[in-house]
């Protein structure tokens, strides 16, 4: 996936977490809220404007993915986005 195709995709899950919210009951206005917190952080990275939380956010992700063996050590979440 490159970069303008990851960037189209968090904004559609930024759109539809937000209509979930104002859809839907208190239980799954949680869920959508913590997948919308979760997309706006990756937006933050894409436009190279992130809070120090969603540095250490995205730190941490990719340590649990490098440790799992998804990521290769020396790679990062952003670093397999194709920069197309």
């Amino acid at each position: 996936m490159n970069k303008s195709a990851l960037q189209a995709y968090v904004e559609g899950e930024i759109n539809l977490a937000a209509k979930r919210i104002i859809d839907k009951g208190a239980q799954s206005d949680e869920i959508a809220y913590g997948r919308l917190k979760a997309n706006l952080s990756l937006r933050r990275i894409l436009v190279e404007a992130p809070t120090p939380e969603d540095l250490g956010l995205w730190g941490g992700i990719n340590d649990i993915l490098q440790q799992l063996g998804i990521l290769d050590s020396r790679e990062t979440v952003l670093s397999v986005v194709d920069e197309v």
